[in-house]
């Protein structure tokens, strides 16, 4: 194989990884936010400053994180959006 290519395949080999490791911690980042703020031990704005996360994701992440219920938005019935 072409030297160059091998080095092509090697290089795709680490960003799949490093994508993969990237998407675990966003994920563990997400639901540690999550945790956080449903125990009450930070407020919206820490936590908002601490990671990074826009307050509205946040509390959409709060939101869908609640076993039966979903953002208002995505409910039936609602005005406009069913």
């Amino acid at each position: 194989m072409n030297p160059e290519l091998q080095r092509l395949w090697a290089l795709a080999a680490v960003i799949a990884t490093a994508e993969a490791a990237l998407n675990v911690a966003s994920r563990t980042l997400r639901e540690s936010s999550t945790a956080l703020l449903r125990a009450g031990d930070a407020t919206l704005a820490e936590v908002s400053e601490a990671t990074g996360l826009d307050q509205g994701e946040l509390l959409d992440l709060l939101s869908r994180s609640v076993p039966g219920r979903e953002p208002s938005w995505k409910q039936p019935g609602i005005a406009g959006l069913s």
